[in-house]
């Protein structure tokens, strides 16, 4: 069974600890990591696919130390950083069979899965156009392309959703979960929607400790009790907003103001308490608005 371990991995830049002692054992399945920005994520997925070493600590797969084990945890590996590095006057098709090359693919396989990737982020109709043409979401499915030519057993993928459209995000979303049948997934993301719907398990990120992880379920449990609604006059909900996290405001046609508010303690004597949702666990949890 395929399984990947932080033991106690800490990594620090000069005074400042990125993560912290972090202890976790990944599986086969879809995990979502939600945290505000600074709070170690990149710094996270950078060492779980061998690009930074833990300042202490071992990241561990199936029971082998990642960095001793070489071209064999890289083989197992597909990874979509942030910021994707291209050739600019490379076509899509010769990016993906120059990539595919790197990572061993065997040629007589290499053209399948191009044309098979190409299909499935949307861009058979773009093979031959140079990367510099290419629109921010483009780029980006071309990285999550890249990501699976080898067909990976862990899929690392920070901020993959960035630059996509509504449409492109569902049939990425889609696509992820039917990649999540068989393999580990790790998908990193601001966009709370993204993690809500596809995660088998959620983590919640902040200042470089997993601070909550578990189900959809489990998540919200966090919260009972704790996010609120009023409607309030604009003057009210202005005062409301400087002493309480509201997590949404909604205008009413007779102009007082719908809040959602997350909070230990009521919020005002006229506020009820309803059910929560994501956004509310990572607000509650990170003291941070969305993305």
């Amino acid at each position: 069974m395929l399984e990947l371990k932080l033991d106690r991995v800490s990594r620090h830049y000069k005074q400042k600890i990125a993560v912290d002692r972090l202890e976790f054992t990944f599986r086969k399945g879809i995990y979502g990591l939600l945290g505000a920005n600074g709070a170690g994520k990149t710094t996270l997925l950078r060492m779980m696919v061998g690009v930074l070493r833990p300042t202490s600590g071992e990241i561990l797969c199936n029971g082998q130390e990642i960095g001793k084990m070489g071209g064999e945890y890289r083989m197992k590996l597909g990874y979509l950083p942030q910021e994707l590095g291209y050739y600019p006057n490379f076509t899509v098709c010769r990016y993906l069979e120059y990539l595919a090359e790197l990572k061993a693919v065997p040629p007589e396989l290499a053209r399948e899965r191009v044309e098979k990737l190409l299909k499935i982020t949307g861009l058979q109709g773009s093979g031959k156009e140079k990367i510099k043409t290419l629109s921010g979401g483009m780029v980006r499915r071309l990285g999550i392309a890249q990501s699976l030519l080898n067909d990976p057993e862990i899929l690392i993928l920070d901020e993959p959703t960035s630059g996509l459209d509504p449409r492109e995000r569902i049939r990425f979303r889609n696509m992820i979960s039917s990649l999540g049948r068989d393999r580990m997934v790790l998908l990193s993301s601001h966009i709370v929607a993204d993690i809500e719907y596809i995660a088998d398990e959620i983590l919640l990120m902040k200042a470089g400790k997993i601070t909550e992880s578990g189900n959809l379920q489990e998540i919200l449990k966090t919260v009972d009790g704790k996010v609120w609604e009023c409607v309030k006059t604009p003057e009210q909900a202005e005062w409301i907003s400087q002493k309480f996290t509201v997590s949404n405001r909604k205008n009413t046609e007779d102009g007082r103001v719908v809040l959602r508010i997350v909070s230990d303690t009521q919020p005002a004597e006229d506020a009820a308490q309803i059910s929560p949702n994501l956004e509310d666990v990572y607000l509650y949890g990170t003291g941070e608005n969305p993305g």
